[in-house]
């Protein structure tokens, strides 16, 4: 079973965050991570090792995984045809999702298939999104798909 899954992850100043190898977004939600500050994402493969900042850090993860996990925010099992070219894209916005994926709510409200959801409240895509608020998700779509505007993105390797 294919999971893609989303942490929350809250660190303390210098505190490290150790990821295992296999694909990954992170988006750091306030304070530092490694290299990115509030607002960026990255995409990764590769095991890696990020500290927090002087002020810690509130990073967003999700995380394409061949298991269920049990401590994830949200985890939503996905289909994805093993013949197929993928790649896992970080965006904000609320036009419909491109694909399969998980979103955020980073500040406002947001009404998502007649639900409210408030800060850090999560959610699977594709649904129906409106509202005044800020959110950030991440899709997986076929690497045919035409690029759009996105804060990162990255090849996935079934």
């Amino acid at each position: 079973m294919t999971a893609l899954s989303l942490y929350e992850d809250l660190l303390a100043p210098g505190e490290e965050l150790a990821l295992a190898a296999g694909g990954r977004i992170v988006y750091v939600a306030s304070g530092e991570l490694g290299s990115l500050h509030a607002g960026a994402a990255a995409f990764g493969s590769d095991e890696a090792r990020l500290a927090a900042g002087a002020d810690g850090a509130t990073a967003m993860r999700w995380e394409l995984t061949e298991w269920s996990v049990d401590d994830a925010k949200l985890s939503a099992h996905v289909v994805l045809d093993p013949w197929a070219d993928f790649v896992m894209r970080c965006e904000h916005g609320t036009e419909p999702a491109a694909g399969q994926g998980i979103g955020c709510v980073l500040r406002g409200e947001l009404t998502v298939d007649g639900e409210l959801v408030q800060p850090f409240g999560a959610w699977v895509e594709p649904a129906e999104v409106s509202g005044h608020g800020t959110m950030v998700r991440v899709v997986l779509v076929r690497a045919e798909e035409p690029v759009s505007e996105s804060l990162a993105q990255g090849s996935l390797h079934l």
